[in-house]
């Protein structure tokens, strides 16, 4: 396997994409990886770092990116929200699609939590298939994180404490952009949708990725149950049993849909 760190190009700022390759020479399908709120590419127990490696071993081009202000992303807090991620995920699968290695046509998507809200809202790039865990992707619904609204009218953001113990801001755009970008776009996809879904999320409620499979009436939908797993399946807790179950499921999924 290779590695590579990539920055990327977006408006007014650069992306720092982490690139991991199979080993053999010619163009590979690719995976770009969204991780989700107040998160990083390398954060939720390695959660997204474990699931590239699984893919790079099927032959799969792995890449995760840090959005605005997390990880490596040097993008202002003030600009942390739907608007500029959205544009952070076309800039990414539209450099993917630039590089010698990856082959153009078989680029997919997936993402977790807010990752899964991004790739859904981000469904009008030409993916060849969408995979949500535990995502957010009841997109033509407003979801905010709470806060203490007195606190951000007089200051103007609110500090938030991760699950990791991390301090981070968060400013109203947040909750602005989450309005702007309400859509349905899912609804045109075509190709292949896989829905993973842990059964014991406290995090988001699983009814969310449940209903989605129940209601759509889409006959691309595909998904997968995991019991007994939380919001990262489990990663944080550094017990891989659950994540290594969904890996199990999901990644052949990935491997038949890139055929």
């Amino acid at each position: 396997m290779k590695e590579e760190l990539h920055f990327l190009k977006c408006i007014d700022h650069e992306v720092p994409m982490q690139i991991e390759i199979p080993e053999g020479k010619g163009k590979f399908p690719t995976m770009l990886l969204v991780h989700g709120y107040m998160s990083a590419k390398n954060c939720d127990g390695h959660m997204l770092e474990r699931i590239s490696a699984r893919l790079v071993k099927e032959g799969i081009i792995a890449a995760r990116i840090d959005l605005c202000s997390m990880g490596e992303n040097l993008c202002s807090r003030e600009k942390y929200g739907m608007r500029t991620m959205i544009d952070e995920v076309k800039a990414s699968f539209n450099y993917l699609k630039t590089l010698d290695y990856v082959k153009a046509d078989y680029i997919g998507l997936l993402g977790h939590s807010l990752g899964g809200r991004l790739v859904f809202t981000c469904s009008t790039l030409p993916a060849k298939l969408i995979v949500t865990l535990n995502g957010a992707i009841n997109t033509e619904e407003m979801m905010v994180p709470s806060y203490n609204k007195l606190e951000m009218r007089e200051l103007g953001y609110n500090i938030i404490h991760t699950s990791d113990g991390r301090a981070e801001l968060i400013y109203h755009r947040f909750e602005e952009d989450m309005k702007d970008t309400l859509n349905n776009n899912i609804r045109n996809f075509k190709n292949p949708i896989l829905v993973c879904i842990a059964a014991n999320d406290p995090t988001l409620n699983p009814k969310i990725g449940f209903n989605f499979v129940k209601n759509c009436n889409m006959n691309n939908v595909d998904s997968i149950v995991i019991n007994n797993a939380n919001h990262t399946f489990n990663a944080k807790t550094g017990d891989y049993t659950k994540l290594n179950e969904l890996n199990d499921k999901m990644i052949p999924w990935i491997t038949k849909q890139m055929e």
